[in-house]
């Protein structure tokens, strides 16, 4: 059949959506608070340096190269009869809540004892997120073959994805770190923080096992595993190379880890920047949170309407170099004295206007990286004659981890090396210090998003050859019916 001759396939119905999406407001309150507290917390909360906070961070990032792919490769070829995914998915809840609860409540401890404590339960929250993320994620190309359907599913994924986050941020800001007597940066006050990741734990566990149950009936309809198999390191090592030998799919990771690097960084220090560059308080600072909502529900109804007029590639490339210009456009114009001064009363919209602006492509971005890594998968089956989506996807979990490992790693050793001081109350931090935070953020996130878009622009994949593949498959589909149909009719 041409490729142009295809049928439309059936649209993912609206339910099906909407528990496939809330899954991920257990993702987007991680990531935020991994992003936004956690390395505020440990650095100016319990004292720990900046360094080894980030080492921490960085270590959990690691051990998550080595267990995404590998919960992805064992999804693949898991056999229960709950089917490959939904399993790992209700076996994820309750140890990531209790790993992230324990996370922010530590001992009394040392600098050695702060980092031990915090590489093992942030290595703890993300081993478990892996067993709910790379599994639910797989999904995505079983769900639906099409096109242009595979950004809807992405879209609401990352709707909820980014409202849990935003949620998290918003309780925090107005509830959980209000100024009080004994402090008056509630941030600061470490007592805030159980009670904080009470509620995130709660919020995890809750909507895991929502998205769980609410696409538990499609069992019967995703595909079945391969036939049963040995696990080994050798066999899981060729499905590694296998899946990286696709240039697109090569193309499109490494792209993805330096916008997740660079988003990741500008999360970590947006505490810093928001606190101490831009003066602004902890209320003024949970109003522009509440703008990211208004991001999270541009780009949520823009994406589709993008990418049915242009190809995903042209659609993320233009997202991308955006990125590289806007984002770090008032930080440079502040450094050159073009805004301004802290405190007046314009200040705070004009930041919140950029912010809106700047949130908006990147979450565009987020949500056409994992469709265009979707389509891939198709195109690895016509190579390979496997469908892998367990291990393609494993990549988008691991990158949207690597938000926080990689800029929690950068922001501190940033941190540290400016000599930016622990425990400093907002208005204490020497203007020298200040400007020179503004020069660490400013040219990195330029150069963050300028490497991710050198190799998104490497990716191939356009409508009409996806559409091909489509066709390519569906035939040799159409062939093995027909040899089995033979088959059948010899033996009768």
């Amino acid at each position: 059949m041409p490729a142009s001759t295809l049928p439309p396939s059936a649209p993912v119905r609206f339910a099906t959506k909407i528990f496939y999406g809330i899954g991920s407001v257990s993702e987007g309150t991680k990531n935020t608070v991994f992003n936004v507290f956690l390395l505020f917390y440990y650095n100016q909360v319990l004292g720990l340096s900046g360094t080894l906070s980030g080492i921490a961070i960085f270590i959990a990032l690691c051990i998550d190269a080595i267990t995404d792919p590998l919960v992805g490769s064992i999804s693949d070829n898991f056999h229960s009869r709950w089917g490959r995914r939904h399993p790992f998915m209700y076996l994820a809840a309750l140890p990531m809540a209790v790993c992230f609860f324990l996370l922010f409540t530590p001992p009394e401890l040392g600098q050695i004892g702060l980092f031990v404590w915090l590489c093992t339960f942030a290595v703890g929250v993300r081993v478990a997120m892996t067993f709910y993320a790379v599994p639910s994620g797989a999904m995505l190309p079983e769900l639906s073959p099409d096109y242009d359907e595979r950004t809807s599913l992405v879209s609401y994924r990352l709707l909820f994805g980014w409202s849990g986050g935003l949620t998290a941020s918003v309780l925090g800001y107005f509830y959980f770190f209000a100024p009080s007597e004994a402090f008056a940066d509630g941030r600061l006050n470490p007592g805030a923080y159980e009670g904080f990741a009470l509620v995130c734990a709660g919020m995890m566990i809750v909507t895991i096992l929502a998205c769980a149950l609410g696409t538990h009936g499609l069992i019967p309809s995703l595909r079945a595993p391969p036939a049963k198999r040995t696990f080994t390191l050798g066999r899981f090592a060729g499905e590694l190379w296998a899946t990286f030998s696709n240039r697109s799919y090569r193309m499109l990771v490494i792209g993805s880890l330096f916008s997740a690097g660079g988003r990741g960084f500008n999360d970590v220090m947006w505490l810093y920047m928001n606190t101490y560059f831009w003066g602004f308080s902890t209320k003024e600072i949970g109003l522009l949170t509440f703008g990211l909502f208004l991001s999270a529900l541009i780009a949520f109804c823009l994406t589709r309407p993008l990418t049915e007029r242009f190809d995903k590639r042209q659609a993320v490339l233009g997202l991308a170099a955006f990125a590289i210009f806007f984002w770090p456009l008032l930080i440079f114009s502040r450094l050159l004295g073009l805004l301004p001064e802290n405190g007046d009363p314009s200040l705070l919209p004009l930041i919140a206007c950029h912010v809106i602006l700047a949130v908006t492509a990147v979450v565009a971005i987020d949500i056409l990286i994992p469709s265009m890594i979707a389509d891939t998968v198709d195109e690895n089956e016509i190579a390979t004659g496997k469908r892998q989506e367990g291990i393609f996807f494993s990549t988008i979990t691991f990158c949207a981890k690597a938000a926080s490992g990689i800029g929690g790693f950068l922001a501190g050793v940033a941190l540290d090396l400016i000599q930016f001081p622990t425990m400093a109350e907002p208005g204490t931090v020497a203007a020298s210090q200040v400007f020179t935070l503004g020069l660490a953020v400013g040219p990195g996130l330029m150069v963050l998003f300028l490497c991710a878009l050198v190799f998104l622009s490497r990716y191939q994949m356009t409508r009409a050859r996806h559409l091909e593949i489509l066709a390519e498959l569906e035939r040799r589909q159409n062939d093995a019916a027909r040899r089995e149909s033979g088959v059948a009719s010899v033996s009768r």
